[in-house]
């Protein structure tokens, strides 16, 4: 890595190896003063854009940043080539600056300073002095001075300039502490005439004109500051100069400098008054439970940030968090709490935070200001939400104006100042325990699993959790959640002291209120989503003009949750969904309902295709978060209608990749009923499905129903019919009843169904449908002995197969295949290589089941090789997915699989085979592919 140093305290300039580098523009200079200030910390994409466009970027923004960034990278290390950057790195959502904070000047110069202040405190004043002196020839120029136009380089140079003033007062009390009283004179008067508000500078000044030998005027001098203060800010002077003026009256000799004893100066810099009051956290009532993770991330924000904000919905601990933060911390003058929940304006903003600190000022901020600059304390701001303008322009006075000062703020939305720091309050990770140990003995029958349910209806709130708790004197937990559909009636019973919090209700209230009308209407509208939602869905079910202005502001009012992906997927709490429930106008809540059941009808449609597609993992994803929206619209609608069944009969794929054989059956059994006004190829789809997921869930009895009824439904189509839909649907019955005919040994009623459906895939483009048909195909031969003509099929079938994407096809015919070799005892390779490859397919599709047949199906080649160990554990393997989902590869498959279990069970030696599969249980799947790999060969199917 080249050498790099970095200097700010004057015009930005990066040196490399001995020579400056050019940097560019203003705006790639921003950026990496930006970057700088993170003190390489990640600064993601979307701050860095915000503070470099001042909230107004361009639509290039994004580009433009990568440009600004490529250029940085190119300057900073020429020479770098196609290798990774060390310098200007990428760091999950942003960029971070990878240089050592003793190469940069600031950094060098806090260090410094410290190191003098301590030596000076400790009576090494020549030591401090040159330390102090050290520190301050870093400077050329005013601090980020080619930067000075954006916000957050004006606080940051601010605090800087804070700070250097500090080290001059420091050093000046080092010289004078080594003797050297008449220049230290001159540049003090030229101080306090400059900045008549800086008490300590008035101290040392009073202070060397004594031991110059000037009584008089250093008496003189401190009833001049005394005079300046009560003018300029209306308030008595601190302690401290009142006591340097008693020691002076009393020539006190401890006031004179002493070579041989440790000396502390007349005027210390900041550190515990013990006549200054040092706090106002209250102490805690109650014991914390579950946020001891979110303390430490918050305590480590404030030991590098100045500010943070706790965000989340009203009743998240915001308040509680703050104050356990608050309470630890160890700063001279603090910690202090101000409660803004009673203040509606500026005015009663300030008097609040005045009348806290238990300051008495006239002259607003900046008086306020003046008065803390040379404090040490965290500043709990409580409840911004309602005052975000005000509290934005005091805590950017504060920041600018007060280096040693820390705000942690609460609020249910970002407050919106240049440098904060924003820590969304997640939910409780304990929340049973929190239940129980504040309903006590109340509690003490309570069925964990029963709390564990209340806790997650509650979405793991703290406050719903508390109020719940304290219904359980007169309610039993089981009780309490048959009563959450009126959750506002039994949330309540808060602390008399705290209005906010009595009631569930009224914690969401003021968040509600503090809505614009058309938030207000969003907010509700989004309530009809269940399990979360996208962009698109919004927009096509609500229809709401000026969707993302209002959507983002929900979020950042913590009405929603923005939580990830792409395109990103947003959360209602069930809280605050119950909430918008009771808001919502009941013929509003009648079309939202037809168009959210729409929507799902419109998703289900194009997921029958795209599960079978190069698109099925995206799929398969999409509906595993959108599965409570589909479930919310299946219970709506009447489950013999056109409506249920399209929809059940289009999703039924993912139920059979995802395993959820129960789900699947119940939902679809109502098709084998449905009444015939319904579209045949819609009630063929959906029996179909019937038929895949009895035999998923290994339900014989279901799956011959399903099968006899498709076979009645395929005997009812037209052949001739003209219409496309129809005949697709006609060569869906065909395959289903081919599949699984051939695998049950009808061979010749497989190959006749088999060749109907091929037929109708080639006559209207349906690739899914033939490589199904080609499977069937191959099955029939290989059930009949015909190894050879079926590895032909299986060829051409997985060809096909890989041509359109389908995964689960290409993995179902490298299974039969590979079942067809065992059968020839083809195995030190044909097997394997197949079942590896399958492996593969289902690792790409997302496909749980078929994935947990192919090691099943593996461990049997292993065992039949003679290799029990690897096949035990791969036996542990599929047993442990059994477990979590239920789905069993030999209750699926009692022909085979059924059988090549018993055999391994019965034959390998009982302990290993316990062994082993303890150890398969315990594997990750990467671990398990990489035993698939050494087993049986690569899994590659690119």
């Amino acid at each position: 890595m080249p050498d790099i140093s970095v200097r700010v305290l004057g015009a930005l300039t990066v040196i490399r190896d001995g020579e400056p580098v050019a940097l560019g523009g203003p705006l790639p200079r921003a950026l990496l003063a930006r970057l700088i200030m993170a003190r390489g910390q990640m600064v993601p994409d979307a701050t860095l854009i915000d503070e470099l466009w001042r909230d107004r970027p361009p639509r290039s923004a994004q580009l433009t940043l990568q440009g600004y960034v490529a250029s940085l990278r190119k300057a900073l290390e020429p020479e770098r080539g196609r290798s990774a950057p060390q310098i200007l790195i990428r760091q999950g959502t942003g960029y971070a600056l990878v240089v050592d904070r003793e190469h940069v000047d600031s950094g060098r110069f806090e260090t410094l300073a410290t190191s003098g202040h301590d030596q000076l405190i400790t009576g090494d004043a020549d030591g401090a002095r040159r330390t102090l002196t050290e520190a301050l020839e870093l400077w050329w120029g005013p601090a980020y001075a080619d930067a000075a136009n954006w916000d957050f380089a004006s606080i940051e140079a601010t605090r800087l300039e804070r700070l250097r003033a500090d080290v001059i007062e420091d050093q000046l009390a080092a010289r004078s502490d080594c003797g050297e009283f008449t220049a230290v004179i001159a540049q003090l008067e030229a101080i306090t005439t400059a900045d008549p508000l800086r008490e300590r500078a008035w101290e040392l000044l009073a202070l060397s004109h004594y031991r110059a030998g000037n009584q008089g005027d250093a008496l003189a001098t401190l009833r001049s500051a005394r005079d300046r203060i009560a003018t300029e800010l209306g308030a008595d002077p601190r302690r401290s100069l009142l006591d340097l003026q008693d020691a002076i009256l009393r020539q006190d000799p401890t006031l004179m400098p002493d070579t041989d004893i440790a000396i502390h100066t007349g005027a210390p810099a900041p550190t515990a008054n013990p006549e200054r009051p040092t706090g106002n956290i209250p102490l805690a009532l109650t014991s914390l439970v579950g946020r001891e993770e979110q303390i430490n991330q918050i305590a480590e924000l404030m030991a590098t940030r100045r500010m943070v904000t706790l965000t989340g919905p009203g009743g998240m601990g915001k308040t509680r968090a703050a104050m356990e933060v608050a309470r630890d911390r160890k700063d001279a003058d603090g910690p202090w709490v101000i409660e803004l929940a009673g203040a509606h304006n500026a005015a009663a903003t300030l008097d609040t935070v005045v009348s806290s600190l238990g300051l008495t000022i006239n002259g607003g901020i900046p008086v306020l200001t003046s008065l803390l600059h040379d404090r040490s304390f965290v500043l709990v701001l409580d409840n911004c939400e309602h005052l975000l303008d005000e509290v934005a322009t005091l805590a950017t006075a504060i920041l600018r104006s007060c280096p040693k000062i820390r705000i942690l703020a609460t609020s249910r939305e970002a407050v919106g100042v240049a440098g904060e720091t924003v820590f969304e309050m997640p939910p409780l990770a304990d929340s049973a325990q929190l239940f129980l140990e504040r309903a006590g003995a109340a509690a003490a029958d309570a069925n964990r699993e029963d709390v564990e349910k209340l806790c997650a209806a509650l979405d793991h709130m703290p406050l719903a959790i508390e109020l719940a708790a304290g219904q359980s004197s007169a309610l039993s937990v089981r009780q309490i959640i048959d009563m959450l559909d009126d959750r506002f009636e039994v949330l309540r019973g808060g602390p008399r002291t705290n209005a906010r919090h009595a009631t569930m209700q009224a914690a969401i209230d003021g968040s509600y209120q503090s809505l614009t009308e058309s938030e207000r209407r969003l907010f509700c509208d989004l309530a009809v989503f269940q399990g979360g939602f996208d962009l698109e869905a919004a927009r096509l079910v609500t229809g709401h003009r000026g969707l993302l202005t209002d959507l983002s502001a929900l979020i950042a009012k913590s009405m929603l949750t923005a939580v990830g992906g792409d395109p990103r997927r947003y959360l209602m709490l069930e809280t605050l969904r119950s909430y918008a429930a009771v808001q919502q106008d009941p013929q509003r809540l009648g079309e939202l309902r037809a168009a959210h059941t729409e929507w799902v009808v419109g998703m289900a449609t194009e997921a029958y295709l795209g599960l079978r597609g190069p698109q099925c993992l995206a799929w398969t994803r999409k509906l595993d978060a959108d599965m409570a929206n589909v479930r919310a619209a299946l219970d709506r609608v009447d489950p013999h209608s056109e409506t249920y069944l399209e929809i059940v009969g289009n999703v039924y794929w993912f139920w059979f990749r995802r395993g959820f054989a129960d789900e699947g059956m119940r939902m679809l059994a109502p098709a084998l009923t449905a009444p015939p006004e319904v579209p045949i190829a819609t009630r063929v789809r959906a029996v179909a499905g019937s038929a895949i997921t009895s035999y998923l869930g290994a339900d014989l009895p279901a799956l011959f129903a399903a099968l006899t009824r498709l076979g009645e439904m395929y005997a009812e189509f037209d052949v001739d019919a003209a219409d496309p839909v129809v005949q697709i649907a006609r060569g869906d019955a065909a395959v289903t009843l081919a599949f699984f005919e051939a695998g049950s040994g009808l061979v010749e009623p497989a190959r006749q169904h088999a060749h109907d459906s091929l037929d109708i895939a080639r006559r209207y483009n349906s690739p899914w449908t033939a490589a199904e048909s080609l499977m069937s195909l191959g099955t029939a031969d290989f059930r009949s002995g015909d190894h050879a003509s079926a590895g032909e099929y299986f060829d051409s079938a997985v060809e096909v197969a890989r041509s359109c994407g389908y995964d689960w096809c290409a993995a179902s015919i490298l299974w039969i295949h590979a079942k067809s070799d065992i059968a020839q005892e083809k195995w030190d390779g044909p097997a394997e290589n197949k079942l590896a490859r399958m492996v593969g397919y289902c690792e790409r599709a997302y496909d749980l089941t078929s994935w947990m047949v192919a090691l099943f199906t593996l461990s049997y080649v292993l065992f039949r090789r003679g290799e029990h160990r690897p096949a035990a554990r791969l036996i542990g393997v599929v047993d442990g997915m059994t477990d979590l989902t239920g789905y069993s590869p030999e209750k699926m498959d009692v022909v085979e699989l059924a059988g090549f279990g018993a055999s391994m069970r019965r034959e390998i030696d009982p302990t290993l085979l316990a062994e082993e599969g303890s150890q398969g249980r315990a594997l990750s799947r990467d671990e398990v592919r990489e035993l698939v790999v050494e087993w049986a060969g690569p899994t590659d199917v690119r």
